[in-house]
């Protein structure tokens, strides 16, 4: 595609979010089902389209460099959490960190499921960039937003190429090509309401990595632990999420082989499956490939998908988060 192509493509994408329609836009996480986020009919039809639970919050995209308390209550904010902010932002967008922080009153609540926080991100995909700039300026407007959760069915396995969306939605849904998403998995969610940082969602960025930046280290809500009732819900936290129609399975709960297998090990035996799919034995590779794989593996409309186990090591927890979630969710549909 020439440059020229590309740039009609942005102008073109932007000129539908304005008009108040969805589209596919790439992230360098996965694909998102987007809407202008000021648009309170346009978010509803988010919902509406993915089946998602209207109290269950989206993350509005922003551009890099706009100033991100267009969107929050400054008045609620303390100065050691307007710290955080600044060293996180520096850090690490645009990329694949969502901030929560309390929401502007003008805020319409649809984009927030409802609550008094609102999730943040900086995408570091150039196209999402290039249409937030495009719907800047068709807008007349510095601080512009796009609501965009994963562009899929709720529950399901997120998009990471444009044909995914289009696999899920048809075409009730014009999709902004950008190839494929380099992250694979959806942003680190980091609660700053309460004091100090709390990762509601495992991502490509880690405790570790929020630890190094601004000297706290983080809570991390585990999918195993009760929900606290006083967190801000958030994207991608339910127990049951990312799942394919198969079911899915550990290698380690099954007895012999059959069905299809997704593998990392070069040692893994895949002798007596049907077909298999082996990702990079590393966790930014395999995170990179794991849903178009689950993708793949759920065509072959086996009585299951076994799934290696993953290395018990910190780099590896959020896909084994992701994973988890996919088990149950695969799993609730057969019962």
């Amino acid at each position: 595609m020439t440059d020229v192509a590309v740039d009609k493509q942005i102008e073109l994408a932007a000129e539908k979010l304005n008009n108040g329609e969805l589209i596919g836009l790439p992230t360098e996480t996965v694909y998102g089902l987007a809407a202008d986020a000021r648009n309170p009919a346009a978010v509803r039809r988010i919902y509406e389209l993915k089946n998602r639970p209207i109290t269950h919050p989206l993350i509005t995209h922003v551009a890099h460099g706009a100033d991100i308390f267009a969107w929050v209550d400054e008045t609620r904010v303390s100065d050691a959490t307007h710290v955080m902010i600044e060293q996180l932002t520096a850090a690490f967008w645009p990329g694949p960190l969502t901030l929560v922080l309390p929401k502007a009153e003008q805020i319409d609540a649809t984009v927030t499921g409802g609550q008094d926080t609102i999730a943040l991100r900086c995408p570091a995909h150039p196209l999402a960039q290039a249409v937030l700039r495009e719907l800047s300026v068709l807008q007349n407007h510095p601080a512009v937003g796009v609501a965009a959760p994963s562009a899929n069915h709720f529950g399901r396995v997120s998009p990471t190429r444009a044909a995914h969306v289009r696999d899920e939605f048809g075409d009730a849904v014009w999709v902004l090509d950008g190839d494929v998403s380099d992250v694979g998995i959806e942003s680190t969610i980091v609660d700053l309401t309460r004091g100090m940082p709390v990762i509601l969602r495992l991502g490509h960025i880690t405790a570790d990595d929020v630890h190094r930046v601004t000297g706290v280290m983080p809570q991390v809500h585990q999918s195993h632990q009760k929900v606290d009732p006083n967190a801000p819900r958030a994207s991608g936290t339910l127990l049951a999420h990312y799942a394919p129609r198969t079911p899915l399975v550990w290698a380690s709960e099954v007895v012999e082989a059959a069905g299809v297998v997704l593998c990392h090990s070069p040692d893994f035996d895949v002798a007596g499956f049907a077909a298999h799919i082996r990702l990079p034995d590393d966790a930014v590779g395999y995170a990179q490939g794991l849903y178009h794989a689950l993708r793949e593996l759920d065509g072959h409309a086996a009585p299951r998908i076994v799934v290696e186990d993953l290395p018990e090591h910190p780099a590896w927890d959020a896909v084994r988060d992701r994973l988890k979630r996919a088990v149950v969710g695969s799993n609730e549909e057969q019962s």
